[in-house]
């Protein structure tokens, strides 16, 4: 399960995957009813990063009409160059194939060859240029086809991958947990035993999800539907709630995330 340790940057949106904000994507312009955790959310940034963008000493504190300045975020993988805002490219090098690059951003191999106008098996050759869909747009269509072969709300899926991870596959925990949904290896394992059926791959992004969600999926049966407690379940582990009850961080978790699911 996810490391209590972790909430008090992610409660605030700041993951260990921050967001640079020296790289400006956009702006955005505040609207009744909008908080800076609903704003990062939808453009796939942090709270941390748009107080830093914008030099908000208090991220509580913006107005309607304000003109945020929006960070862009990058990946920081071999390869990788950033386009824009939604807009990507890699540039292939040596032991790379189509299919493991797919794998390794959560693309659709055929999307991503009829994209590049290649065929799937297609061999690639060192410093050819890909383009990627946009990581925001990748990500969300990931969450979403697995929420809902699953049979997960998308909403909670995706609002849990942001608390945990700020929707980057490539976070790791100082206690060990992986990617998009934070997955502590050992849960990995039993995911895979008991839930998937097969073996997951925490670093593979589809299979994080995947781990991630069929583990909601199970605490959600667990606890008849209850999101609040499979929420709970998630963040601190049904064993220790037992023992202690929640503690007030888990509380907090269950607040923030139940709070995305709203501002989508």
């Amino acid at each position: 399960m996810p490391s209590r340790t972790r909430l008090a940057a992610a409660a605030m949106g700041a993951t260990a995957a921050a967001v640079p904000a020296g790289v400006i994507a956009s702006t955005y312009v505040v609207h009744p009813g909008d908080t800076l955790s609903a704003i990062a959310l939808r453009h796939g940034t942090t709270v941390r990063a748009l107080a830093e963008a914008n030099q908000l000493a208090d991220p509580n504190l913006i107005r309607i009409g304000q003109l945020l300045q929006i960070p862009d975020s990058k990946m920081g993988t071999p390869g990788y160059t950033a386009r824009g805002a939604d807009s990507e490219s890699y540039i292939v090098v040596h032991g790379d194939a189509l299919i493991s690059i797919a794998r390794r951003y959560g693309l659709d191999l055929t999307a991503l060859a009829r994209s590049n106008g290649l065929n799937v098996n297609a061999p690639l050759h060192v410093g050819a240029v890909l383009h990627l869909p946009g990581r925001i747009a990748r990500v969300n269509a990931l969450l979403v086809h697995v929420a809902n072969q699953i049979g997960v709300d998308p909403k909670l899926v995706k609002a849990v991958a942001w608390m945990e991870s700020g929707w980057h596959q490539g976070v790791v925990s100082p206690t060990g947990a992986i990617g998009l949904m934070q997955v502590e290896p050992y849960t990995g394992e039993w995911v895979s035993r008991y839930l998937a059926g097969r073996t997951l791959n925490l670093r593979v992004a589809s299979d994080n999800a995947t781990a991630g969600t069929l583990l909601l999926h199970h605490l959600l049966s667990v606890h008849s539907c209850d999101v609040h407690a499979a929420l709970a379940a998630y963040y601190q582990g049904d064993a220790s709630i037992g023992r202690h009850g929640l503690y007030d961080d888990t509380r907090r978790y269950q607040k923030v995330v139940t709070d995305l699911i709203k501002s989508e």
